[in-house]
């Protein structure tokens, strides 16, 4: 259907010339091909893509509370540790003083999901060296909105997360906390999503997309937004039961990532065009191809 519609499309204007008695050349003009969809009733959603990563439903970076160089590692990333457990030796160096290590300890059982310093490094007190990773049959979803979107965002707001580090990985799970507090430099927040990971496919760490649907309006008059002009979205074209084109004046609600409310201007069964429509003038006979958006 749509290379069908493309090539009418092409050839929308076609000038037949034929010879009269006397030579003369008649040209007969075709009309526009256009495609149309009937006025309906639909749901338009509108949906906001985000970037983010896995955390553990529990997470915390660790730091150490000396400082020194590194001796040993006792736990690697992926190693499961328990609350206590050392993760690391430390030694305080200082010339004229006899030291001995001291370990760094995970305040959480759960998972080294990063290890963020090597043997022999030297490390200060507010230095990073791990991040522990607690997480059992669910994980979170933390990502940046921006303070536009955010009013729309509320607990409960179905999310979908896709992982391409996962073949099939899109899975789904829903807002359970909302920042309430815009960073003034960035002008985001953070929202947080939990999810299921029954099958431990998904590790902290990972980097995801998340699509959140904020707003929903079902049962109302909606059009795909190829219906719509880009100028202001004040105007679609109409065509009639005798396939006149005419420009009609709407006005639009919610304006959505696929479809958009039409509040006022349009009646359910109506044809409007969607492809086509801009080499169309008011009062053109055009030739329509039903249902091609």
């Amino acid at each position: 259907m749509k290379k069908y519609l493309a090539f009418l499309i092409i050839f929308t204007t076609m000038i037949i010339m034929s010879c009269g008695p006397r030579g003369k050349k008649t040209e007969i003009k075709i009309g526009h091909t256009v495609a149309v969809v009937t006025v309906n009733q639909s749901t338009v959603t509108r949906s906001v893509e985000l970037f983010g990563s896995i955390y553990g439903e529990r997470q915390v970076t660790v730091t150490p509370k000396i400082m020194g160089r590194v001796t040993q590692i006792v736990k690697p990333e992926g190693s499961a540790i328990k609350e206590n457990d050392t993760i690391l030796y430390i030694l305080n160096d200082i010339s004229g003083m006899d030291y001995k290590p001291g370990p760094v300890l995970s305040p959480i059982s759960g998972i080294v999901g990063k290890i963020y310093v090597d043997i022999g490094q030297t490390v200060a007190q507010t230095m990073p060296v791990a991040t522990i990773a607690s997480y059992s049959e669910n994980v979170k979803v933390k990502a940046p909105i921006s303070d536009q979107d955010l009013p729309y965002v509320k607990r409960g707001t179905p999310a979908y997360i896709s992982v391409s580090a996962i073949s099939n990985g899109t899975f789904e799970g829903k807002v359970t906390n909302v920042s309430t507090v815009v960073d003034q430099v960035s002008g985001s927040a953070t929202v947080e999503v939990t999810l299921s990971n029954r099958d431990k496919k998904l590790i902290p760490g990972m980097a995801c997309n998340i699509k959140l649907e904020i707003e929903k309006k079902s049962d109302v008059i909606a059009l795909p937004l190829s219906a719509l002009f880009t100028d202001g979205f004040s105007k679609v074209l109409v065509t009639d039961n005798k396939n006149i084109a005419h420009f009609r004046e709407i006005k639009v609600g919610l304006i959505g990532s696929e479809f958009v409310e039409i509040t006022s201007g349009l009646n359910i069964g109506e044809k409007v065009v969607t492809t086509g429509k801009e080499r169309v003038s008011d009062g053109d006979e055009v030739k329509t191809v039903e249902g091609a958006q």
